[in-house]
């Protein structure tokens, strides 16, 4: 949601301790592609539908900036 980082980091790691230590499955919905370096598996939906499920290290993603913009 709408979260500063540090809130939002907090919240991804307890998402991440309820998975490892507890065996908790975590299903978000997201547009964010940060959210990939902490997923095992990915699942993409189009029209409803799953039309995609990968392990993590089976997807690479290259993420641009926006035109004009120094790095």
């Amino acid at each position: 949601a709408n979260l500063d980082l540090h809130t939002g980091q907090e919240i991804l790691d307890i998402l991440q301790r309820l998975n490892r230590e507890k065996g908790v499955t975590i299903i978000c919905a997201t547009h964010d592609h940060r959210m990939m370096d902490i997923c095992d598996r990915l699942m993409w939906i189009r029209d409803g539908m799953i039309d995609r499920i990968a392990r993590r290290d089976e997807v690479h993603v290259e993420v641009g900036g926006i035109g004009g913009m120094e790095e």
